[in-house]
């Protein structure tokens, strides 16, 4: 096995056997680990965005309370403050542009949370082509089931699924279906955890209990 391979700057250990599981077990802690960076980088940008943008309110916070006190005798503040706080690019643009931006963390966080669902599919379509039993995949807002549901290891415990726990799956992975639908929901749900094997989809599904 060339140890070069295996060489990386997130100084995750290698393999320590020569065996595929281990090989698997390495990239999975090294394609989490560079998603940690790349979540890391986009979010210590965006806080440097606002720190900017508060640091500089504050600074204009101060210069607005100078210009009353030197200017006590006037009943309404000073003309260029209002035109600050009407101003677009002023005081409530800022608060606005803080709101676009906590949207976009949002949907940065989402698209994220897809992201790692797709990379455990895809790690668990390579595990089930080398014969191991699949890792759980979590739902979409990152949770993983609850444990009042049953662990997904291979197609044998879909089939024990009961309907609701089947649909509460679909619903936590966020795919569509007919609640009228029964061997067809056990089938979207083998797909989206990356059972892929000829076995498991060679697998005749039974109907719920």
């Amino acid at each position: 096995m060339d140890a070069r391979v295996f060489v990386n700057e997130f100084n995750i250990p290698p393999p320590t056997t020569e065996t595929s599981e281990d090989v698997m077990r390495f990239l999975k802690d090294f394609e989490i680990a560079a998603k940690g960076r790349n979540i890391e980088n986009e979010g210590r940008n965006i806080e440097n965005e606002v720190n900017v943008r508060l640091q500089k309110q504050q600074i204009l916070n101060v210069a607005s309370q100078f210009r009353q006190r030197e200017r006590t005798l006037e009943d309404t503040p000073p003309r260029w403050f209002q035109m600050w706080v009407n101003d677009e690019n002023g005081f409530s643009g800022l608060f606005n542009r803080i709101g676009r931006m906590e949207t976009r963390m949002d949907r940065m966080e989402t698209k994220m949370d897809r992201m790692e669902a797709r990379i455990d599919r895809i790690a668990n379509v390579q595990r089930r082509s080398l014969g191991f039993p699949i890792d759980v995949v979590p739902f979409l807002n990152g949770e993983e089931p609850t444990e009042k549901l049953p662990q997904i290891r291979s197609v044998e415990d879909i089939d024990l699924l009961t309907k609701d726990q089947c649909t509460s799956y679909l619903n936590g992975y966020g795919i569509r279906f007919n609640p009228n639908e029964t061997i067809k929901l056990k089938e979207r749900l083998r797909d989206v955890v990356g059972l892929m094997s000829a076995y498991d989809l060679a697998y005749q599904f039974s109907g719920f209990p």
